[in-house]
């Protein structure tokens, strides 16, 4: 099928468009940085609300800024591709962009319009991409107290109001209210402490249905968040002290677009890997290892992608993958030794590599990740051939019989 945008158009017409007053662009964070300790870059914020403030709670001024943020989720790797479940949406290391801007500003009193102007757009640009507002569903927080929704990981007395800010606020710009899905969880109000203080509030997730009005299916696209509240502690700023909320005085307002995803519901594909980009990789694994089923080349390919990002973030930038990163690179590298490990010598690492760095022009580092990628994975494959091997040998070992 003819595509209706490729993924560089899209990214730059996302990349491009209007932004709120004031906004600066930022190169994307590295995907190690001290925002997340022993994982890696998870969304948009932290690495440069650390960058400007020391923090994620005192902000002394204003701050607005666009990028293309590079994310992985380690969990979606271990818990899902490892797995086999939902490979058709779930990509190893994959791009989010904002819409309007990411705002902070010193003041609360623009919160409300700050927020609606940040609905207003991301609805304009989906539909200007071709989208159809009756396939938006997007899921909104309808309330409750903190312990129900939090489902008891906080125990403190406190109701959470319903998020009718963004209810109006999507039927105005025209989604069919019967879209709009309640939701009573933590994953549309934002109750997070990420070793340190951290702003709470709600979330709205947009959904787009790629199927049919009878059979939908949903894929997560688009998110915007706004916070409201503060963590109060009895002590040491620790999640177990949290024992209630205070009112925020600054106006938080984030949010964007997955790109791949974004990019699958335009041009009506059916998996995430079809992406133009993507798909040349997987194009490329196709003919240099054919042996392999479609599954164990997703999981494997999701793998080798995140380990070649992560390690040209590594060379760059002088980064440290640090004694929990290490385990969790050593989940990506059981994957590709389960999935086909065995067929991957240097030659053919190497030119998946290079096809990965080719089409990807606006990361222009991925060249020096080459070959250290390549030294990591074989590196361990032929450790688990040589102790697989010593393992056997130790088992022909004759009897030596007692004297």
């Amino acid at each position: 099928m003819l595509e209706k945008i490729t993924y560089k158009e899209l990214r730059e017409k996302v990349k491009n468009s209007s932004k709120i007053q004031g906004c600066k662009y930022l190169q994307r964070a590295p995907l190690i940085h001290e925002g997340f300790p022993g994982t890696f870059n998870l969304s948009f914020t932290e690495y440069e609300w650390l960058k400007e403030f020391g923090n994620y709670f005192s902000f002394d001024k204003d701050f607005v800024y666009s990028t293309v943020q590079s994310c992985i989720r380690h969990q979606d790797i271990d818990e899902n591709i490892r797995k086999g479940k939902g490979l058709w949406k779930y990509l190893g290391v994959f791009e989010m962009a904002d819409v309007h801007g990411q705002v902070i500003l010193s003041n609360k009193q623009q919160l409300k319009e700050v927020h609606l102007k940040q609905l207003s757009a991301l609805v304009k640009l989906l539909v200007g991409l071709g989208l159809k507002k009756e396939r938006i569903y997007p899921s909104y927080h309808k309330g409750g107290s903190v312990e129900e929704v939090t489902k008891g990981k906080y125990s403190f007395d406190f109701k959470i109001p319903e998020d009718t800010l963004s209810k109006e606020g999507l039927i105005a710009e025209g989604i069919p209210e019967e879209n709009l899905l309640p939701d009573k969880t933590r994953d549309t109000f934002l109750s997070l402490h990420l070793n340190r203080k951290t702003p709470w509030g709600y979330r709205i997730e947009f959904d787009y249905n790629i199927g049919t009005k009878e059979k939908p299916k949903l894929l997560d696209i688009a998110t915007l968040e706004y916070f409201l509240w503060f963590p109060v502690y009895s002590g040491e700023q620790t999640v177990r002290n949290i024992v209630g909320l205070e009112k925020i005085s600054h106006t938080i307002s984030v949010g964007g677009v997955g790109l791949e995803r974004l990019c699958v519901a335009v041009n009506g594909l059916e998996t995430v890997q079809k992406v133009d980009y993507i798909r040349k990789f997987y194009d490329r694994f196709r003919e240099l290892v054919p042996e392999l089923t479609e599954e164990q080349r997703y999981k494997s390919g999701e793998c080798i992608r995140t380990l070649h990002r992560i390690q040209s973030d590594v060379e760059s930038y002088g980064l440290d993958w640090s004694k929990h990163r290490i385990r969790k690179k050593r989940t990506f590298l059981r994957i590709v030794k389960d999935n086909g490990g065995e067929y991957l010598d240097n030659g053919i690492l190497e030119e998946l590599l290079r096809v990965h760095t080719e089409f990807q022009p606006w990361h222009d580092n991925l060249e020096q990740g080459i070959k250290p990628t390549i030294e990591i994975i074989k590196t361990y494959l032929n450790s688990r051939i040589l102790k697989k091997f010593c393992s056997l040998a130790c088992c022909l070992q004759p009897v030596r019989k007692s004297a």
